[in-house]
């Protein structure tokens, strides 16, 4: 979840949107493939969901999850209530500079970046990055479905897969996959999106899920299934568009 709309929910009851799950479990699963997992680096880590869920599923993982917008007491809170292998932070100060970073975690990041070629060529140069580190890169997909969410998200673009490609091109970097997911969303933002006059657009954002626990589960199981359909098709080159798109990547010389 973005910070900007955990903050909107940090003192209520609320339930995690299937979205949400799914991306977690989709992290995890690029995680797994990932040929080494020791440092995890998690930047624009948000509400530390993503960041906490792949510590307690990889326990032997050192993560540090780190978002620029984190306040003095949101992280206090975070750091104070966390598993033991992982630390949230405001900035990449004191981080080991002579520890190699196994995965960079850019998950929905780019988007709110006015410039991400100078904030990828800054991550790159971080002392860490070794010619087998991993970047797992997800943005939202197509600049048509751009919307007022979007805004309220301070969102510079959105991306199709060929964009995605050429900026990461810009920079010393090899795809090893990419593709999309979340397939049978798109047709759902589309209709949003064409009648977001009409609807107030901010009681559609995730922070507002009322899904009971049963509900919410069936749907995230369904969005992992057709995760898994639609990732193995673009294994064998059929790339279904989806509301997000993927890249996973790794350093490489220009």
């Amino acid at each position: 979840m973005d910070l900007k709309e955990y903050i909107q929910v940090m003192s209520a009851d609320f339930q995690r949107h299937p979205w949400e799950l799914t991306r977690l479990r989709i992290l995890r699963f690029f995680i797994t493939n990932s040929h080494s997992k020791t440092s995890i680096l998690d930047i624009g880590s948000g509400d530390g969901f993503l960041a906490t869920g792949i510590s307690k599923y990889f326990p032997s993982s050192s993560i540090i999850a780190v978002d620029i917008n984190y306040e003095d007491d949101v992280l206090s809170a975070f750091n104070n209530n966390k598993p033991q292998n992982l630390s949230f932070q405001k900035n990449l100060t004191g981080f080991p500079e002579q520890k190699e970073i196994d995965i960079i975690i850019l998950m929905d990041v780019l988007e709110h970046i006015e410039y991400p070629e100078t904030a990828l060529n800054e991550l790159l140069s971080l002392p860490g990055i070794t010619p087998k580190t991993r970047l797992i890169i997800t943005v939202p997909a197509f600049q048509g479905l751009f919307s007022a969410h979007d805004i309220n998200l301070g969102h510079f673009r959105r991306y199709n897969l060929k964009q995605l490609n050429d900026l990461l091109k810009t920079q010393p970097i090899q795809a090893i996959d990419s593709g999309y997911f979340f397939n049978s969303l798109i047709i759902f933002r589309f209709f949003q999106r064409l009648f977001e006059n009409k609807n107030n657009s901010s009681s559609k954002s995730i922070h507002n899920w009322k899904g009971g626990r049963l509900t919410t589960n069936i749907i995230a199981s369904l969005f992992w299934l057709e995760f898994k359909i639609t990732w193995y098709l673009a294994s064998i080159g059929l790339k279904i568009p989806g509301l997000t798109c993927y890249c996973i990547c790794q350093p490489s010389p220009l």
